[in-house]
């Protein structure tokens, strides 16, 4: 009789243990556990698991252990995960695990693995039919959607919004959506959604005044060009360029966009000599890894050649070999275009 008191103790305590670990920090630290896990502990989770389903802890470690970043690499390691997450997301559906690192991370992507995101689309709807306001459904649903639905993203955003305006992290993928969407449309770009995506990283700024990182304002400072809204953009690459510390590992990108963008702004404004200024500046950017692989903004290049300036569109291309590493073929192909009197199909990088 004893043995069985003790027994049911364990039991109740191990059950709470297993409810209790719903912060992210303690979803973290089984993460980390599980990655460290030996095959032998690994294949003792997994008979635990087969027997308890519920069993939450012994979940989330075999998810550190399969997505550990070279195991996660192996077919059979993804198909793991894919099943161990579709199985919360059926029957946990607002469980921190699923929180704790983005979908796509995980590797529920309609590329990557579109049967199950579809599958785990479909799931999360089904429970936003029942709780459609419910904060965390909403989180995943939004995270597991991304660009790859992009409307219902939106819409999903804008209801979260609409229960808490003042949610950070909401304001942020709002933004996102929209700018890309503005960016993108199919007869070019979507003024509506450029506009709503300069409002909403108006919204971040108001927000979040206080944290010292802005590398978001990039990408406002496209949305707002995009709407012709010249004070707006130029706001945006002042901040960045006032944001852009020396010592962070995006310095140079953010003074090189900075700088292009106040040269757009200028030549829009009728002033070719300072955006001529301005591209000079942007070429003098010091290295950083995205100027590295993805090299220079060769559009204000584009809109100067069109006003036939040559040579200082030379002098840019020259600049920009000291940092586009992975470009220098591209650099000099467009260099000879350039000298012959053409105007190169500069695409963004």
């Amino acid at each position: 009789m004893l043995r069985r008191v003790l027994l049911l103790a364990v039991a109740v305590v191990f059950s709470l243990a297993v409810a209790d670990f719903a912060t992210a920090e303690d979803v973290r630290s089984l993460l980390k556990e599980g990655e460290g896990l030996a095959s032998a502990e690994v294949a003792a989770l997994e008979a635990q698991l087969e027997g308890d389903p519920q069993d939450l802890s012994a979940r989330t470690r075999l998810l550190g252990y399969y997505g550990d970043r070279m195991r996660y690499r192996e077919p059979a390691s993804r198909a793991r995960i894919a099943s161990l997450l579709l199985w919360l997301i059926h029957n946990e559906p607002k469980s921190e695990i699923l929180g704790t690192r983005s979908m796509r991370i995980w590797g529920l992507d309609a590329y990557e693995n579109p049967d199950a995101y579809v599958e785990a689309k479909r799931a999360l709807l089904a429970h936003l039919e029942e709780e459609p306001n419910d904060p965390n459904l909403l989180r995943y649903a939004t995270d597991l959607l991304g660009m790859q639905d992009r409307p219902l993203a939106i819409e999903l955003l804008e209801r979260a919004k609409s229960l808490d305006s003042a949610d950070l992290n909401v304001a942020r993928k709002l933004a996102h959506m929209y700018y890309w969407q503005g960016r993108r449309g199919l007869k070019g770009p979507n003024l509506e959604a450029a506009r709503k995506a300069v409002d909403e990283y108006d919204r971040i700024l108001e927000l979040d005044s206080e944290t010292s990182s802005k590398s978001y304002l990039k990408y406002a400072a496209e949305a707002a060009l995009i709407v012709s809204d010249f004070e707006k953009a130029g706001g945006y690459a002042h901040l960045m360029l006032g944001d852009a510390r020396p010592d962070s590992p995006d310095y140079g990108d953010q003074f090189h966009i900075g700088n292009i963008t106040l040269g757009k702004v200028a030549l829009a404004q009728g002033d070719v000599q300072g955006a001529a200024s301005y591209l000079l500046l942007a070429g003098s950017a010091p290295g950083s890894t995205q100027l590295k692989y993805s090299g220079p903004d060769t559009e204000l290049a584009k809109q100067l050649l069109e006003k036939g300036e040559q040579e200082l569109v030379l002098r840019y291309l020259d600049q920009c070999a000291s940092f586009w590493e992975r470009g220098q073929d591209k650099l000099r192909e467009w260099t000879i275009l350039v000298r012959a009197g053409q105007i190169p199909s500069f695409r963004r990088y």
